[in-house]
């Protein structure tokens, strides 16, 4: 800001504090993009869309409240192209309040994702143009007083006002606070589809990964941060199985808190992933795929690729069977006993082994899973076992002990995915040539024997992981080499 700049702005001051009200001619102007006031004439351009005009003085200081607006870009622009069409020019919206008012977000349609914030009543008004500030006010004024007059007092309304400015749609935002006085907000626009995750392109162009479905199969700690990340990534399509409901046990390693307790696990986790993205496809199934494997096939059949997170032996051969009958990539991962450390198995059908091949009887004798709820323990135990001495098996490992486990299996995924490509991540197709990991996490149970970690790096150690070189069974039950086709209720369940 220049010098004659800054005296502008204390004449400003000056002339309000004495009359008590802002000078007729002249706006106070915030621009955010710059930090800084200007003084500017009541008919003046503003700087940018996002500066805001102080128009009066309120009990907390000059400006009032400042708040934050977020809207969809696409849904203001379909709102206005239909305008040109029908000439309806005011439509209600759904609006969240967060923070005292500090933020807002407005939809012209409920929303995908849920949200704890509180509900505000909001109208977008299109306008033929915005025309002077005291006309935009006026508009203002008629909509509160016409249109959101019969609406609780004591609470926050939005009012959105959307016109076309030098060949572009602008939008303009009024907050009335709860105690019936007026502020404009600062207007945030979420970007278009394409655009939403930009900032990964250095790695993963957004839309290498898009046209691709994953079915993820157990929802659980493992399962939901991978859908998560997945999601992050870019992956645009996905099929998520899993029977079980958010209970209180849960909640401390899992993606979702609280305000999901009682909900099917996928319809949180989907929840959560169109808050991360909300122009992706996800499909749910709320099923048991050892009891429902015909619908669990037509679910997983036209997968990209299969997340095996399931805590049980007898679901992962029934994923392993469909993995090698649809001949679709499908990634196993389970954490040991109190997650004293996991192992991951890439299945990539009939070009190395099988889930057969690796989970013989021997093997997973010597490398006990964690059990990690009581209908697992139940499900493992006989039926003379009393339940006390069931809950007794239950000893889960912390969330992050999980992550690390659910972060490899990403990465495998994304590699996966993307083979072949031209990517920011080809590089781990040479690096992540094995099939079978193996993850220490601490020394004990499988590890207990294990040398320190301390300084050394020439001995096999906790915290990393181990590629293990696995080749496929030749003489497998499951996928040998007598068999081209696999029957998907073959029996054989390790």
């Amino acid at each position: 800001m220049s010098q004659a700049e800054s005296q502008e702005v204390q004449n400003f001051f000056q002339q309000t504090v004495a009359a008590g009200e802002t000078p007729e001619d002249q706006n106070l102007v915030f621009d955010p993009t710059t930090g800084e006031l200007v003084v500017q004439g009541k008919n003046e351009k503003l700087p940018n869309p996002d500066a805001v005009v102080a128009d009066q003085i309120a009990e907390e200081g000059f400006f009032g409240k400042t708040s934050f607006v977020y809207m969809h870009e696409n849904q203001i622009s379909t709102i206005y192209q239909s305008w040109k069409v029908s000439k309806i020019d005011q439509v209600p919206a759904v609006a969240f309040g967060f923070d005292e008012g500090e933020v807002f977000h407005v939809y012209t349609s409920q929303p995908k994702a849920h949200f704890a914030g509180i509900s505000v009543t909001s109208v977008i008004q299109i306008l033929p143009q915005f025309g002077n500030n005291d006309e935009v006010l006026n508009v203002v004024n008629e909509i509160v007083n016409t249109r959101l007059y019969q609406h609780e007092k004591q609470s926050y309304n939005i009012i959105v006002l959307s016109a076309i400015e030098e060949d572009k749609l602008q939008c303009r935002v009024f907050i009335k606070q709860p105690d019936g006085s007026l502020n404009e907000g600062i207007v945030k626009f979420i970007p278009e589809h394409s655009e939403l995750y930009s900032r990964s392109q250095g790695l993963l162009e957004t839309s290498l990964l898009e046209d691709f479905k994953v079915g993820i199969v157990g929802l659980g700690s493992g399962g939901s941060s991978v859908a998560i990340e997945l999601a992050k990534a870019g992956v645009g399509n996905f099929v998520l199985i899993d029977f079980d409901r958010l209970e209180l046990g849960n909640v401390a390693r899992h993606t979702c808190g609280t305000g999901d307790l009682g909900r099917y696990k996928t319809k949180s986790v989907r929840d959560l992933l169109y808050g991360k993205n909300p122009y992706l496809q996800v499909e749910t199934a709320e099923i048991d795929i050892n009891t429902n494997l015909d619908q669990t096939k037509l679910l997983l059949k036209d997968c990209h690729l299969i997340i095996a997170a399931t805590d049980n032996n007898r679901s992962r051969f029934n994923l392993n069977s469909i993995a090698l009958e649809y001949k679709i990539p499908t990634i196993f991962g389970r954490a040991l006993t109190r997650a004293c450390g996991g192992d991951i198995l890439r299945v990539r059908p009939f070009a190395g082994p099988c889930l057969a091949c690796v989970f013989t009887k021997d093997f997973l004798e010597s490398r006990q899973e964690e059990v990690s709820q009581f209908r697992q323990a139940r499900e493992d135990n006989p039926a003379y076992v009393p339940d006390n001495e069931v809950k007794a098996t239950v000893q889960v490992g912390l969330s992050s002990d999980i992550l690390p486990i659910s972060n490899m299996i990403v990465k495998l995924a994304l590699v996966e995915l993307s083979r072949g490509k031209d990517s920011g991540i080809k590089s781990l197709e040479e690096d992540l040539i094995a099939d079978f990991y193996i993850w220490a996490n601490r020394r004990d149970n499988t590890y207990e024997s294990w040398p320190k970690m301390e300084y050394g790096s020439k001995t096999p150690s906790i915290l990393r992981w181990y590629g293990a070189r696995w080749e496929r069974n030749l003489s497998c039950a499951v996928c040998g080499e007598r068999q081209d086709t696999i029957n998907g209720d073959d029996g054989f369940f390790g």
